[in-house]
């Protein structure tokens, strides 16, 4: 089987590398630029483990994604199981347009490992919904160049179908989710295939409506948020807000359980720099709209008030590159 991962990030280059290890997939890497397409191809990528221990990959065919439709027609090939690693800013007309036109063969599944919510409807209009799958990981990476990343955060990795109709649960979409289980597990990580997926990215967006924010905006590692009562303040009173939104939303919540997972992400990721805290360091979009903004549309639809979230919201969007 050839896995196509798209996106040449921390996490795609992790899951690139465990899949070569566990030697039972193949893969193609479909990355951003040609520059890193080309250093990959031509030395190959290092991941540095939780342990120390150094893996070097070579020999892996990586090219840019907008040369993706054309290669694979001139090759004769067609994706049957393509993972996205990309960041919710990424989900544009360009990236839907590649994704349409790619080769697939029937009933090619893609799995989107996505922070925050509302890419699988943006996907769904290039991607039938029965073949359209969600992930939520807790695997943390960092990258440090154009070919090199070190794991930063073991966790564990859910899959199910993104759509929540039962016509949408195929047969063959949950063979599909449990080919992608299969072939996590024999590269390294604990995985799992989930009919309730949607719950989890809601957990999973809880938690990170707390975090990231906070961490971008006081210029911190996850660990530092729970230094200080201030901090963790904060950290309350956004959980309990966005809490409020969920029971509004008849979105299934247990606040000290959701307190719970936060303090365990900030102790287990205490060395990481969050993704939203990277992209404002390096001057990018961050993805505060798919992550807090979700929480604001989501208590403006149930009625639900966001006044923490909001200032948050606008504080973050005011530090980033198009708003300078």
């Amino acid at each position: 089987m050839i896995v196509d991962i798209i996106g040449g990030g921390a996490l795609g280059l992790l899951f690139a590398g465990r899949l070569l290890a566990g030697g039972e997939a193949g893969v193609r890497l479909w990355t951003r630029t040609e520059e890193q397409a080309e250093k990959i191809r031509t030395e190959g990528f290092e991941a540095v483990e939780l342990s120390g221990q150094r893996s070097h990959y070579e020999g892996v065919d990586a090219f840019p994604l907008s040369l993706a439709p054309a290669r694979l027609r001139r090759h004769g090939l067609e994706a049957g199981m393509i993972w996205l690693f990309v960041k919710q800013t990424h989900i544009g007309p360009e990236l839907l347009s590649v994704l349409a036109e790619m080769p697939r063969q029937p009933g090619a599944t893609l799995v989107c490992f996505q922070n925050g919510v509302g890419h699988a409807e943006a996907l769904a209009g290039v991607w039938p919904s029965p073949s359209l799958a969600v992930a939520v990981t807790t695997e943390a990476a960092a990258r440090e160049g154009m070919n090199r990343i070190r794991h930063t955060g073991s966790g564990a990795t859910w899959i199910g179908p993104a759509a929540a109709e039962e016509d949408a649960r195929s047969h063959a979409l949950n063979f599909s989710c449990i080919s992608a289980k299969n072939l996590l597990e024999k590269a390294g990580i604990e995985a799992f295939v989930s009919n309730n997926i949607e719950d989890m990215v809601y957990q999973k967006l809880l938690v990170n409506a707390v975090i990231n924010p906070l961490t971008a905006l006081l210029r911190v590692k996850n660990g530092e948020l729970l230094d200080g009562a201030e901090r963790m303040e904060l950290m309350r009173d956004l959980l309990a807000e966005a809490a409020g939104v969920y029971h509004a939303a008849g979105i299934p919540v247990n606040e000290e359980e959701a307190w719970k997972r936060i303090m365990d992400v900030c102790r287990l990721t205490a060395g990481n720099t969050s993704s939203m805290l990277q992209d404002i360091l390096a001057g990018r979009p961050t993805e505060c709209e798919a992550i807090t903004g979700a929480i604001i549309r989501l208590g403006a639809r149930y009625g639900a008030g966001t006044p923490l979230h909001q200032t948050i919201y606008r504080l973050i969007r005011a530090g980033e590159p198009r708003h300078r």
